[in-house]
């Protein structure tokens, strides 16, 4: 990834645009309409005359087009950052910018300094924008992979561990339909998953269960247990893999997806970046790699099928009992 000095001066104005623009609802606004700057100020209770740099500001990023002082959505927009929309990035967005002050902490956090609390009530993210974060990312290309790259012909039972919004168990039970799915998640997260696979034509094959996977079962004689982005830490994988061995039938799969930095620690982008935020949520975890993982999983007993890139941003791993 060559550093482009352009984007790197521009990038805190560019994200700073473009989050106040979703926080105003404009793209949501201006789908399938051109509006002047007045009209869309009156739909995000927004005082024209400033709301309108912030316009000219999306046009310059190609977030906006003009006609005869009209404004609309981009492409890009129309695509990507209409709330209601399977491809909508706009609550990632809104994550980042809900953690943007703790990345201050940073240097002193490196130093050996304790990490201190911030928080601000009115900026802070809810369960269902982080779920929501979560999921916009797995409709970028993960699930679909996922589902491509794992072969579970003949396999009726599964449970996701930590599963969030169903995205990855509703890919794998559209693939395969013989499969059933238990979302093992705790309540609070269970209740915006409900929502989420509300109007999917296989939910009938996903059961949501309450608890918590590091300690509570994850079932009994399970053909497969899937850890998607949920096992980073060294500790904490010890103990879910353990649970997830002891979960399994003989024979059983495990199959672990993350985003996870490549074996010499310099990749992919993705990865790497989130192994820093890892770092920032809690400096005294030791956070593993992709070849950390691996050995956990190992030495758990598993046998390593295969550990693969499965997108420009994550890993797979598919172990067997």
């Amino acid at each position: 990834m060559n550093p482009n000095i352009s984007n790197i001066l521009l990038a805190p104005w560019t994200n700073g645009v473009l989050i106040t623009a979703i926080r105003l609802n404009v793209f949501t606004v201006l789908e399938n309409q051109e509006l002047t700057a007045n009209e869309i100020a009156s739909e995000c209770r927004s005082v024209p005359e400033r709301l309108k740099p912030l316009l000219d500001a999306c046009i310059s990023l190609g977030f906006l087009e003009i006609n005869i002082k009209k404004y609309k959505n981009s492409h890009f927009s129309s695509v990507y950052l209409v709330e209601g929309k399977q491809l909508y990035i706009g609550n990632f967005l809104k994550l980042l910018n809900f953690e943007s002050l703790q990345w201050f902490q940073l240097p002193d956090i490196i130093r050996g300094e304790e990490k201190k609390s911030i928080e601000l009530p009115t900026l802070k993210a809810d369960r269902k924008t982080f779920i929501s974060a979560m999921n916009c990312i797995g409709h970028l290309g993960e699930a679909n992979a996922l589902k491509e790259h794992v072969d579970l012909s003949g396999f009726r039972k599964m449970t996701d561990a930590g599963g969030g919004s169903g995205l990855y168990s509703l890919a794998l039970c559209q693939k395969y339909p013989e499969l059933h799915s238990t979302i093992l998640d705790v309540k609070e997260t269970l209740a915006v998953t409900k929502e989420f696979i509300a109007y999917s034509p296989d939910r009938d094959r996903i059961l949501l269960k309450e608890g918590n996977f590091f300690n509570d079962p994850l079932g009994s004689n399970l053909d497969v247990v899937l850890l998607s982005d949920v096992i980073y830490g060294d500790s904490e994988a010890k103990a879910i893999l353990r649970n997830a061995w002891n979960s399994l039938s003989d024979n059983g799969v495990l199959i672990v997806r993350g985003y996870y930095s490549a074996p010499n620690q310099s990749g992919p982008p993705f990865g790497a970046l989130f192994a820093v935020k890892l770092l920032l949520d809690d400096p005294q975890r030791k956070n593993m790699s992709i070849s950390d993982l691996e050995k956990n999983v190992m030495e758990a007993g598993f046998d390593i099928d295969k550990i693969d890139p499965l997108t420009e941003h994550s890993y797979v791993l598919i172990g067997q009992k």
